[in-house]
């Protein structure tokens, strides 16, 4: 799959361009003629229409509106609607891995999902790749029936600094498949308990007795 931008003289209006990867534009979406502003599938790596979208949106901004919208800044989550679906968003371990970025794994399988259970649907999972010395919410992915549902609320997360242990005093209907977002932020607050505290814990519990 290539960007067709060939043959609509482009050269005319000095916008430069590749053959395989489309039109060169800046983190500001300018060409190389800055007065020409381009984006979508034609100049970006995000193969998406709703990246499209987004893209539009922020070049109307920076063209008409003075606005300081960067391609770079763009949290772009894809879902693939195969059987279970697949949807992303954020970081790959293999890119944390090249760019150096310790990381720690939180996951949770539909397996034990109630919702799931029921509807005899357990095929598939969340994965959190979270930052290795906070909640930090790097990367996630979801395999399983409506992952393209549920990357959205994983993104809005990220995108407002949302961690995952408050992901998980956030309340979902039960029972609901969306239960595993939640559920995989217990399992990261569980971590937090370190052996000295969970001595004090059984201490206070004792105390109450």
């Amino acid at each position: 799959r290539r960007p067709n931008v060939t043959g609509i003289d482009l050269e005319k209006a000095k916008v430069k361009y590749d053959d395989k990867t489309g039109i060169i534009i800046n983190d500001k979406f300018q060409t190389s003629n800055s007065r020409v502003f381009s984006a979508g599938d034609c100049c970006s790596q995000y193969k998406f229409t709703h990246a499209a979208d987004f893209m539009a949106r922020a070049v109307i901004r920076n063209a008409l509106f003075f606005g300081k919208e960067k391609h770079s800044a763009l949290l772009v989550p894809y879902a693939t609607f195969t059987a279970p679906e697949i949807a992303s968003v954020g970081l790959y371990g293999s890119d944390l891995d090249k760019k150096g970025i310790k990381y720690r794994v939180f996951e949770k399988h539909f397996k034990d999902n109630d919702r799931s259970i029921c509807d005899s649907d357990t095929v598939g999972l969340i994965r959190y790749r979270v930052d290795a010395k906070s909640d930090k919410i790097l990367g996630a992915s979801i395999v399983g029936t409506g992952a393209g549902n549920m990357i959205g609320e994983v993104t809005l997360a990220m995108q407002s600094g949302t961690g995952l242990s408050q992901m998980a005093s956030v309340i979902h209907p039960y029972p609901t498949k969306s239960e595993v977002l939640r559920q995989a932020g217990d399992l990261f607050n569980k971590t937090k308990l370190t052996p000295s505290s969970k001595k004090l814990l059984r201490g206070l519990i004792k105390a109450q007795r």
